[in-house]
Order: structure tokens, then sequence, then C-alpha cells
């Protein structure tokens, strides 16, 4: 179970910083399906597979949001350093 945790955080933090776009239900939806696959595979119960699925989601949520803030305060950072100005340089 932590294993699925520090990766849904780990993909949720990519998936906040490259995409613009509302990604999420999409990736639950694919996640959900392959924790689903996996388990019926090994033979898990029904709650543990649902367990396993809501750990996934909600920890992919929320290392979306911490991807999403950090691309935000490293863009922030960027933003408020002044270009050097060439206008009061001469060219001789």
């Amino acid at each position: 179970m932590s294993t699925v945790a520090v990766f849904s955080l780990l993909i949720g933090s990519l998936l906040g910083g490259r995409f613009r776009i509302f990604i999420l239900p999409p990736a639950i939806v694919l996640g959900a399906s392959m924790i689903g696959a996996i388990s019926a595979w090994q033979g898990q119960g029904a709650a543990h597979t649902v367990v396993t699925i809501l750990v996934f989601a909600t920890v992919l949520q929320l290392g979306y949001l911490c991807g999403a803030m950090l691309v935000r305060a490293r863009a922030a950072t960027y933003r408020t350093k002044a270009a050097p100005s060439l206008d009061n340089r001469s060219f001789g």
C-alpha cells in the first residue's frame, strides 16, 4: 500500500508540473483500472482493492496540487527578476 502511495504522489507531482489542463479524472480512471486488474490477478479481496484505489486517488490529487504549486512558485521567482535593459548602452 505504501508503494502505491509513493508512486501516486510522484505521478501526481509530475502531472501537476507538466499539464495545465485538468488531467486528474483520466489519470484516476486509468490508475484505478490498472490497480483493479492487478489486484484481481493477485487474488486480493474487494475491500483491499477499494481501499488501495482510494489511497491512489487521494495521494494522486495531493501530488498534483504540490506539483502545480511548485511550478507556480518557481515561475514567480523567475518573473520577479528584471531582465537587463539594452536601451541605455551605446553600441559604438
